[in-house]
């Protein structure tokens, strides 16, 4: 319509055409990019290089990066570093734990809170994303897991995820021999956990 010239003479209208368009493209883009990383992740064909990482560095990374987010949607961050050394592809968990960011601040009201930390047991490092969100039910704590799952079948669309995110964190943490999971309470929000090893599974380099 806008290339035909129909809305010529209603700018208006043709402008808000225009975001609408530019709005679902990106949401396409992700998608296809999504979708083209699980399916990587699944057939082993992606580059992973894992190196000695501070796991406080990579949250604070990845806080970074979801700050102007969080910002936007009137959400505080607050976030808990501890230095804690993993064997671990930095980038892959910093993706893992910007999902985890985004998520949260996607589902969490202005003015709440999203808290991010990490701590260190005998053989783990623990990262905790918590919001105080909506909360999961039971039944889709570890559904949400899987490819192309929400909780709402709308979020897709009122909030721009393309229901990969999560399967895409599991397989990255799944290649680092990792754990990942979600406890939750309807109404009062949820809380993410990442558990990595903090030796490697083979020998020390």
């Amino acid at each position: 319509m806008l290339a035909s010239g129909l809305l010529a003479d209603r700018p208006d209208r043709a402008q808000r055409m225009l975001a609408i368009a530019s709005t679902e493209v990106e949401r396409l883009v992700r998608l296809v990019n999504d979708i083209l990383d699980i399916e990587r992740l699944e057939l082993d064909k992606i580059s992973i290089e894992k190196t000695w990482c501070d796991a406080g560095k990579l949250l604070s990374q990845a806080v970074d990066i979801i700050y102007p987010l969080a910002v936007e949607a009137g959400v505080n961050l607050l976030v808990f570093p501890v230095a804690v050394s993993i064997w671990a592809d930095g980038d892959r968990i910093v993706q893992t734990l910007t999902n985890l960011l985004s998520n949260a601040v996607k589902f969490s009201e202005p003015g709440s809170k999203v808290t991010a930390s990490v701590r260190q047991t005998a053989t783990e490092a623990v990262f905790q994303i918590g919001d105080r969100g909506r909360g999961i039910p039971p039944d889709k704590l570890e559904v949400i897991f899987g490819k192309f799952q929400q909780v709402d079948a709308t979020d897709s669309r009122r909030r721009g995820g393309t229901g990969l995110g999560l399967a895409i964190c599991r397989k990255i943490v799944e290649i680092h021999v990792g754990r990942i999971w979600v406890e939750s309470t309807l109404g009062q929000g949820s809380t993410f956990y990442v558990a990595l090893p903090l030796q490697p599974a083979c020998t020390l380099p």
